[in-house]
């Protein structure tokens, strides 16, 4: 659930910028350039109006400004052959003899900066391009690849936004690995082995420790079994 880690990367650098004005400095002083009583007003602002990060759309109600993480698309972008992985062969592990199943995945999600002055949106959408783009390695972390990040202003639209807001979406690109243990096919495979044939050169590793139940015959030989 990709749209938790994006959630606690811009809770983490909301954060830090709140603890450390410096950065707001860093970001509109010295790398936009804008001027100082630009500068001091955005931090006031932030100080007393640290935006809130949600989940879904924004409801009518809810208190601005807002980050809110949507959904865009998701889909399988590459797969392998029965999208398989193998088989889990550890004969400790629980799920032993299951299959494993995989894909790549291609997610894209939306954080709408919503406030209601445009100037404001736009210094959200700076602030969530900056946090993103330094939590990038920490998504790496726990198995996202490819991010990107895009950017484009919304038109106004009441069906997801009330006109007297201003929207700038903030785009994040990434891949995945979808990787399950399907522990239904242990269900068709068969972990005891019954029959009359048996290799006598063979040793147990040729069957993967499977218990055979099987023993050599010979004529006249009352105890063995078959």
């Amino acid at each position: 659930m990709i749209e938790r880690y994006l959630y606690a990367a811009l809770q983490s650098g909301l954060a830090e910028i709140k603890s450390n004005n410096s950065i707001l400095e860093d970001l509109f002083s010295d790398l936009y350039e804008l001027i100082p009583t630009e500068v001091a007003g955005i931090k006031t602002w932030f100080n007393a109006q640290t935006p809130k990060v949600i989940h879904n759309y924004s409801r009518m109600d809810q208190e601005m400004p807002i980050y809110s993480i949507v959904l865009d698309s998701e889909s399988e972008d590459e797969s392998v052959i029965g999208d398989s992985a193998g088989i889990i062969e550890d004969p400790d592990d629980p799920n032993f003899g299951a299959d494993c199943d995989t894909a790549i995945w291609k997610h894209q999600y939306s954080i709408m900066c919503i406030s209601e002055h445009p100037d404001v949106t736009l210094y959200m959408y700076e602030i969530a391009k900056s946090i993103l783009l330094a939590a990038l390695p920490q998504l790496v972390d726990v198995g996202l690849f490819e991010g990107s990040l895009s950017g484009q202003d919304l038109a106004p639209d009441p069906r997801y936004v009330p006109e007297h807001l201003f929207v700038r979406r903030l785009g994040f690109g990434c891949n995945s690995e979808f990787l399950q243990t399907n522990k239904l096919s242990k269900l068709s495979k068969a972990f005891k082995v019954g029959g009359i044939h048996i290799d006598k050169n063979g040793s147990p590793s040729d069957v993967g420790d499977v218990k055979t139940n099987i023993g050599l015959y010979t004529v006249g030989d009352t105890d063995g079994e078959i």
